[in-house]
């Protein structure tokens, strides 16, 4: 390379440093953002029903929504109803809480405060029986998830 080369590769390496130094001097004073205030715990009115999806001669059962959402320390107030033709209970895992037996038509409401943080599964606990009108062959896959976040 010529001088002329080697001045402009020069150049370049040093407005590099340049910029890098400036860009860590910024980088090391922008403001932190302020933290976001505790919220204070909702009490919050949800429902649930079970669900019958049917088409091309099949029919599928789940709890619909099959996903609940709510922060730790909110209320919450489950209004659980089954306009099913079968029976199905609800259950949700981890904090030990059950509907009654959910008789076609019938509802029952479950209150409780999300106090654990993480992922919790809700399923129907009335095993597959149809002598007694108990719930449908795809029991295994009426399940959900409560998320409780912080």
């Amino acid at each position: 390379m010529d001088r002329r080369g080697n001045a402009t590769v020069l150049f370049a390496v040093l407005i590099s440093i340049l910029a890098l130094a400036i860009s860590v001097i910024a980088y090391a004073r922008r403001a932190t953002a302020p933290p976001i205030p505790a919220r204070a715990p909702a009490t919050l009115t949800l429902s649930m029903v079970v669900a019958t999806f049917s088409g091309q001669g099949m029919a599928a059962h789940r709890w619909f929504p099959t996903m609940l959402v709510v922060r730790k320390g909110d209320v919450v107030d489950l209004a659980v109803g089954n306009p099913d033709k079968v029976s199905h209970r609800l259950e949700i895992t981890g904090y030990g809480l059950k509907t009654k037996v959910l008789t076609p038509g019938s509802t029952d409401d479950l209150r409780f405060v999300a106090d654990r943080d993480g992922v919790l599964l809700y399923h129907c606990i009335l095993p597959y029986d149809p002598a007694k009108g108990n719930c449908t062959p795809d029991h295994e896959l009426m399940r959900g998830y409560l998320i409780v976040t912080e």
